[in-house]
């Protein structure tokens, strides 16, 4: 075939070009002719509505590190659909790559589909192409520190052009220009997104606008701190995006909507980048969004100054504490002109607490079952129980099998709003611990027993209905115990609750939590009551390790919100686990940092030196760590398991238990796929 034989195909545009590939002829992308392509050096084939919505995947093989773009393109494709390659056209380019050739009802313009960063020789070899052309050094320097990327893939369509065959160096290996087929959006959305999948070049998708107030932050900033603990797979799951699951470090998503495709996009988990592979979504493609702009684009429609007020408000973000203005007015309840003296103490009414202190004789607190655990910790009425610790560690069911531990014991009842946990993922846990054995062993009889005793001990506030704030939780629970007398509650988290401050409130947010603490701790004092609250810690702390490079417990100073938490506790603790220890990952530390009162018992446990609990092997509970025999490692001693202490001490009354015993238990370190914490 001669380049003037091509006239005879229909429906194809094609004009000369020179050998380097640029074309002869002005206005080419509109005008419709037949041009002299006699003479020519080579012939270019117009892309777009003047062939016919023609379009062309251009596969740059030269630029592929491993030489094997085009075959890896093809598997792809044929995985996703095994009849798709048979409908393009391929030819083969004079530098080793190829085009696939088609024609489509949608196309666009030239548009980049993947890319890579250019290697550091490839930058050199661009350095001595310059001084080689005449550059001047500092001018060549400046060109090679510019030259960022190569392109593998690309598309050529509406104001596009391709060389090719018979051109030089040009070869069509299959299909011919008469037989090129018209495939559908989704077959092409199918080529355009795999063809996505091989860029590896993103350019962060940065506000145009302000994104945050800098003023009056100290530390992380709001966005920041997402970007560290932010659930963003959990965000696009939210929003309709499916996780098809995690591969080499990333985690790869459908998007919403119907779609032939076999992925849309993904979140690498190491650079804390999600990507699309598509048009069809909000998202940019070749754009990275850092989790602070997939919440900025989902939770307020790219709004990022809004963004950074919801998620302030959702307690991401350390920020200067602002000081009261001297001259403020504090509304006061005391009335300086009448005789009112009733704020003053009766210290006669002391006599009997005084008497019971000199005796030694002051009642001390509860037993947790747990004898370790006694020497520093025990269960006190109207203490508020502050605890912390970093995410993923377990800290919410250490916490309600300690309180099960005392509705067994001492007959304790209690109140749990939990906003991060389901009341029905709570009360199964219960189940499990009260018999220490999975759900799925458990018969009619057991399941009912167990019922019984933690309905009449355990009550569950609706949390996924509406946002309360303190003051709601309080109301809440005074009203409920009308009908139940309760020991103690659960938050679960703090930062679970609600902000409610108006546009009259006289408190920065600061201020807020601390009278928000203060009524609750008010409230635990009058009523006999001790709150158990979980905190979160602060993201600087999760990134401090020890000397072998496991995740250090946090201090109490490390909770998030400040000091306030601390400060008014009557006994702190941090709850931690070695969750990527390859032995000793079940084992969960209970560092007890605060004990107001030593006199009715409890201490603090020695710096780096915590009460250790161990899980049981099924997952259904805890039993005292006694460490580990020191000729095998792959041993674990178990002590005291408080529950099944008190199931033998109940015997008569429950026969259906198997009662385990302190044993040495030989251990591997394997995980139960049905445990979660």
């Amino acid at each position: 075939m001669n380049f003037q034989d091509l006239h005879n195909i229909e429906g194809l545009q094609f004009m000369p070009v020179t050998a380097k590939k640029k074309p002869i002829i002005k206005n080419w992308q509109t005008l419709a002719t037949k041009h002299n392509l006699i003479n020519c050096e080579a012939v270019g084939l117009v892309c777009g509505k003047l062939s016919g919505n023609l379009e062309v995947i251009d596969i740059d093989e030269k630029y592929s590190l491993d030489g094997k773009l085009f075959d890896r393109y093809k598997k792809l494709i044929a995985e996703a659909d095994k009849e798709l390659l048979k409908k393009l056209v391929v030819q083969k380019t004079p530098s080793g790559g190829h085009h696939f050739i088609y024609r489509c009802s949608v196309i666009e313009g030239n548009e980049k589909l993947a890319q890579r960063p250019t290697t550091e020789q490839e930058k050199h070899q661009t350095y001595l192409d310059e001084i080689k052309a005449g550059t001047t050094e500092e001018a060549a320097i400046k060109v090679a520190k510019n030259d960022k990327v190569r392109v593998l893939l690309e598309t050529r369509g509406e104001g596009g052009q391709i060389v090719c065959f018979p051109s030089k160096g040009y070869e069509l290996v299959y299909g011919d220009y008469y037989s090129i087929n018209e495939i559908t959006p989704d077959e092409r959305e199918t080529l355009i997104n795999i063809a996505r999948q091989f860029n590896s070049y993103v350019v962060e998708n940065k506000p145009k606008q302000p994104i945050e107030n800098r003023k009056g932050i100290k530390g992380l900033s709001v966005f920041d701190d997402y970007n560290d603990r932010g659930d963003v797979v959990g965000l696009l799951e939210k929003y309709g995006w499916k996780n098809l699951g995690y591969k080499n470090g990333k985690t790869i998503f459908l998007r919403p909507g119907q779609t032939s495709s076999a992925s849309s996009g993904n979140y690498d988990h190491e650079k804390k980048w999600f990507s699309v592979f598509t048009t069809s979504t909000e998202f940019e493609p070749m754009k990275a969004y850092l989790p602070y702009a997939v919440y900025a684009m989902l939770e307020c429609n790219n709004n990022f100054s809004e963004a950074s007020k919801k998620l302030y408000e959702e307690g991401y973000g350390e920020r200067k504490e602002v000081e009261r203005e001297v001259n403020q007015k504090v509304p006061s309840i005391i009335n300086q002109i009448d005789d009112d003296y009733s704020f003053l103490e009766n210290t006669d009414d002391f006599d009997e607490y005084i008497d019971l202190a000199r005796q030694g004789k002051l009642p001390k607190g509860l037993t947790t079952g747990i004898p370790s655990l006694d020497e520093h910790f025990l269960f006190k009425r109207g203490d508020m129980v502050m605890i912390n610790g970093i995410d993923n560690v377990g800290k919410t069911f250490v916490i309600i099998f300690l309180q099960l531990v005392a509705a067994l014991y001492h007959g304790w009842k209690f109140i749990i709003f939990s906003s991060e946990n389901t009341n029905r993922t709570l009360f199964k846990r219960l189940l499990e611990f009260y018999w220490g054995r999975k759900i799925t062993s458990l018969n009619d009889i057991e399941i009912k027993i167990a019922k019984e005793f933690l309905k009449a001990h355990f009550y569950f506030i609706k949390s996924d209905e509406i946002l309360y704030n303190y003051r709601d939780i309080i109301n809440m629970v005074k009203k409920a115990m009308k009908k139940v007398k309760f020991d103690g509650g659960l938050l679960d988290p703090y930062n679970g609750l609600k902000i409610e401050l108006t546009n009259s409130s006289k408190l920065n947010t600061h201020e807020y939590h601390y009278e928000g603490i203060s009524e609750l701790k008010q409230f635990g004092t009058k009523y006999d009551f001790s709150w158990f609250i979980n905190n979160h810690a602060v993201t600087a702390a999760l990134r401090s390790k020890n000397d072998d490079g496991f995740q250090k417990a946090p201090g109490k100073e490390d909770t998030e919100g400040g000091g306030k938490f601390s400060n008014k506790a009557a006994q702190f603790l941090t709850i931690h686990r070695l969750t990527q220890h390859p032995t000793e990952w079940m084992v969960t530390e209970i560092h007890v940092r605060k004990v107001k009162e030593n006199e009715t018992g409890g201490r603090v446990t020695p710096k780096d030196k915590p009460v250790k609990i161990v899980m049981n092997k099924n997952g259904c509970g805890f039993s005292e760590y006694l460490g580990t025999p020191d000729d095998d490692v792959r041993e674990i001693i178990y002590g005291n398991d408080p529950i099944a202490n008190w199931h033998a001490l109940n015997k008569p009354k429950q026969q259906e238990i198997e009662l385990p015993k302190t044993i040495v238990a030989t251990w591997k370190p394997y995980k139960d796929p049905d445990f979660e914490f």
